[in-house]
């Protein structure tokens, strides 16, 4: 009677134990979170605000603008950038704290309790944090995009997702937020720790291009474009023709880098979740 038993709570054992049963587990987690709804509002707010400030405050001196001013304004970069620059603050706390509050709280051994294949937990925790993040900034992206470009009607020089590079740019200004969250998160599993993972994600998205600035120029272009950051969100938010940064490679290989520290750093998180006891 008692082999019947666990033969008959196998199936159950293995349908809970799945991916899907996890992903559903920790989108209840993330939506339980008074925090996460904090964070997604800040994330909106500040592409709006710079778009609406920054848009706003151009069209008021556009009159008094010179000719070269006018002839090398990007109306699409000038709407989304902000989201870029400010979104990765915000996400990567968020992408931080999907993982390292577990950490901190001991629930990781819940979790791990509820779903021993600690590969399956950590991939479902990306996967539900990459669709909430993805959703979040797009909506932010195109809303950011097209209140600027309202705010610049009175210029003439607004841009419509028809003008060209100007729908990649609006798209690629929410890719790169979700990117700056899966980092945070990548590297927040293998630190376990919330303030040195959000320090260590800001050092690297932020201070390094920074530092990089103080080699000389011919070792500063070599290295710059291999950095995400500085020259990097200047690219992936133009709209302008051909290639803006003459150092920097295409934008596209550009996200594509920085996509591939991101790879990395997963996959590290995954290995640590693996090896490491919680």
């Amino acid at each position: 009677m008692t082999a019947m038993t666990v033969a008959a709570a196998a199936p159950a054992l293995r349908k809970r134990a799945g991916l899907a049963g996890t992903i559903r587990s920790e989108f209840t987690k993330i939506r339980s979170v008074r925090s996460t709804y904090w964070t997604l509002i800040l994330l909106v707010l500040a592409g709006l605000a710079w778009s609406v400030i920054y848009c706003a405050a151009t069209a008021h001196r556009w009159a008094t603008m010179g000719a070269l001013d006018k002839q090398g304004f990007d109306a699409t970069q000038g709407s989304v950038i902000g989201l870029a620059l400010l979104g990765q603050l915000v996400i990567v706390v968020l992408g931080a704290l999907m993982i390292t509050s577990e950490y901190s709280n001991q629930s990781i051994r819940t979790s791990l309790t509820v779903m021993p294949r600690r590969g399956v937990l950590f991939g479902a925790k990306a996967v539900v944090f990459t669709a909430v993040a993805a959703v979040t900034a797009i909506v932010a992206s195109f809303a950011s995009f097209f209140i600027g470009q309202r705010l610049l009607a009175s210029t003439h020089a607004a841009a419509t997702l028809s003008t060209p590079r100007a729908l990649q740019a609006v798209v690629m200004t929410a890719m790169f937020v979700v990117l700056c969250g899966l980092f945070a998160y990548g590297l927040g599993a293998v630190l376990r720790n919330t303030a040195g993972t959000i320090t260590a994600a800001y050092g690297f998205l932020f201070l390094l291009p920074q530092l990089a600035k103080a080699l000389d120029p011919t070792w500063y272009y070599d290295l710059v474009r291999w950095l995400p950051g500085g020259d990097f969100v200047a690219l992936i938010t133009s709209s302008s023709a051909g290639q803006p940064v003459a150092h920097m490679f295409s934008a596209w290989t550009e996200m594509g880098i920085f996509a591939a520290y991101v790879a990395v750093l997963l996959a590290l998180g995954a290995s640590a979740l693996r090896t490491k006891d919680a």
